[in-house]
C-alpha cells in the first residue's frame, strides 16, 4: 500500500510546489522499494522451493539451474536498492513535504510562529526563512531541486485574510478532522496486517516443525525445512520494511491527540478577549501533533534505512 497523506479540497493551490514535488518524490520513492524488495523476497523464496526438487535429464538437475537463476534475479534487485536507495528517497521526500506542509497551515490559520495580522511583513519574513531552512535541510537531497525558493501562494494569503471563526471552521474541516479519520484508519490496517503476518509466520513455523517430524520418521524425503525457513525470514523481512506495529503506536497517539485538540479547538470562546493569542497557541500545538508522524520520516532518513 502506497502511503499517501488524504487529500485537502483546497490543498491543491493552497499549498506551495515543494511540497508536491517532494510528496512524487516520497511517492515514487515508496513504489520503488516495495517492487524491489517484493521482487527480491519472492525470488529468494522460489529459489529455496526451486532447490527441493530433483528434476533430472541428461544427469542434470534443472530446477537447480533455476534454482540459481532465481537466485541472481534476488541478487539484482538487492543491487538496484543498493545503488538506487529508493527507501532514502521516500523518507526524505515524506519528511520535506510534511515540514512544507506543516509551515503552510501554520501561516494560514495564523498559528504561532506566524501570528499576527492578516497582512504582516513580520509573519511573511519569519515563514519564507523556516521554509528556506527547510530546504536547506535538503539540499543535498533531490526531492527539493537545487535552487528552490521559498514563495507564499495566492490561496495561502486569500484563507489567511479569513475571520477567526472561518479559519477555525476550515481548519477543522480541511486539516484536523480529515487528517485523523486517516491516522485511525492506518492504524487499523496496520494493526490487521501485523496479525495476518503474524499469522503467516506462525503457520510456517508449524509446517516446519510437522516436516522436520515427518522426516525423522521417513514418511517422505522432500526437503522443505529450506522453504519455510526462507518463509520466515522473508515474513521478518518485510514486516521490517513496512513497520506495521511501530507505525500502528504512532498513528493512535496522533490520532488521540488531534481527538483532544480538535475538542479544544471546537468549544473555545472565539468571542475572547484574548481569542486570537489562544488560537495561535491552540493551532501550533495541532500542528505539532499532526507532524509527530514526520518527524519519524526524519530520523528514519537521518538513520538512512
Amino acid at each position: 500500500m502506497i502511503h499517501k497523506d488524504p487529500p485537502g479540497h483546497r490543498e491543491r493551490d493552497l499549498l506551495p510546489e515543494p511540497f508536491w514535488t517532494a510528496d512524487d518524490a516520497s511517492l515514487q520513492g515508496q513504489e520503488r522499494s516495495i517492487r524491489w524488495y517484493r521482487g527480491q523476497i519472492l525470488m529468494l523464496v522460489l529459489a529455496a522451493l526451486a532447490g527441493t526438487a530433483n528434476v533430472r535429464s541428461d544427469h542434470l538437475n534443472w530446477l537447480q539451474a533455476v534454482s540459481a537463476v532465481l537466485f541472481a534475479g534476488a541478487g539484482y534487485f538487492w543491487w538496484r536498492l543498493g545503488r538506487d536507495k529508493p527507501q532514502a528517497r521516500w523518507y526524505e521526500g515524506r519528511a520535506a513535504a510534511e515540514s512544507v506542509k506543516t509551515l503552510a497551515w501554520k501561516y494560514v490559520v495564523r498559528a504561532w510562529p506566524f501570528a499576527g495580522e492578516p497582512d504582516s511583513p513580520v509573519a511573511d519574513e519569519a515563514f519564507l526563512k523556516q521554509m528556506d531552512e527547510v530546504f536547506v535541510a535538503f539540499e543535498e537531497s533531490e526531492v527539493i531541486p537545487v535552487g528552490t525558493r521559498p514563495a507564499i501562494t495566492a490561496e495561502m494569503r486569500t484563507l489567511r485574510q479569513l475571520p477567526l471563526a472561518l479559519r477555525r471552521d476550515l481548519y477543522l474541516q480541511e486539516r484536523i478532522r480529515p487528517q485523523r479519520t486517516w491516522y485511525h484508519s492506518r492504524a487499523d490496517r496496520c494493526e490487521s496486517a501485523t496479525a495476518t503476518w503474524q499469522l503467516i509466520s506462525t503457520a510456517t513455523i508449524i509446517i516446519a516443525a510437522a516436516v522436520a517430524v515427518a522426516q525423522f520418521l521417513g514418511l517422505f524425503d522432500l526437503h522443505l525445512l529450506g522453504v519455510c525457513t526462507t518463509v520466515v525470514a522473508a515474513v521478518t523481512a518485510w514486516t521490517q520494511l513496512k513497520q506495521f506495529r511501530p507505525l500502528a503506536s504512532a498513528y493512535r497517539l496522533a490520532a488521540s491527540e488531534l481527538g483532544l485538540i480538535e475538542n479544544q479547538l471546537t468549544h473555545f470562546d472565539l468571542q475572547g478577549p484574548m481569542a486570537e493569542e489562544l488560537w495561535s497557541r491552540l493551532s501550533s500545538d495541532a500542528e505539532d501533533a499532526v507532524s509527530r508522524e514526520h518527524t519519524i520520516w526524519r530520523a528514519r532518513r537521518d538513520r538512512r534505512i
